[in-house]
């Protein structure tokens, strides 16, 4: 059997007259599922940044997922041969910033693993304080491992995290003691030691 010429601008006509239907379905808010069938809510309008909005490095900012990898990074110094013994851990979001005094009684160093996930802010500033020696550091935000800071035990010390007015993000940061023998690096980070 051969198909007539006719035949084929018929159902060529019928397939583009459905197609246009159903994209004129989908510009008055069909879901382009059933004809008529109406979306529950409108589309989301990007002019307005909203949680959902992606942050700078192309993923979303939800809290949850944000505090989850703001604890991957702090995680990351599990097996790195020390034992610490947690002291306290502590979330605060940006917007707020931070402002926590610590005492620091016995005789074993302390570590402070800090990070920040955020949307739109690279580095929040750390001010590490004790009486009146003060140390400002930049804290990268979304870096896969925290930063560590070492402060010895003897006298209270306090940990800032500057506000970011109007800001999306947290930071994280969990305090711990740890053996004399397993500090890296400087041992007192409020006094900064010498390169």
């Amino acid at each position: 059997m051969q198909i007539r010429p006719t035949s084929r601008l018929g159902a060529v006509a019928a397939l583009a007259a459905a197609l246009l239907v159903g994209c004129a379905g989908q510009g008055n808010g069909d879901s382009g599922g059933t004809p008529g069938e109406k979306r529950s809510t409108p589309p989301p309008s990007t002019s307005h940044p909203t949680a959902d909005t992606p942050s700078g490095n192309g993923r979303s900012w939800e809290p949850d997922d944000a505090l989850q990898r703001a604890q991957r990074a702090l995680d990351a110094y599990a097996d790195d041969g020390t034992d610490p013994e947690l002291v306290d851990s502590d979330t605060s979001y940006i917007a707020s910033g931070a402002d926590k005094t610590y005492a620091a009684p016995g005789d074993r160093p302390y570590r402070l693993d800090i990070t920040c996930d955020t949307r739109g802010v690279d580095e929040l500033t750390l001010t590490l304080s004790r009486g009146e020696d003060e140390q400002a550091y930049g804290i990268g935000c979304g870096d896969p491992e925290a930063d560590q800071f070492n402060i010895p035990s003897g006298t209270s010390f306090k940990i800032g995290v500057d506000p970011v007015k109007d800001g999306t993000g947290l930071v994280l940061w969990r305090l711990s003691t740890i053996a004399p023998d397993d500090v890296e690096g400087c041992d007192d980070d409020i006094t900064a030691c010498e390169d």
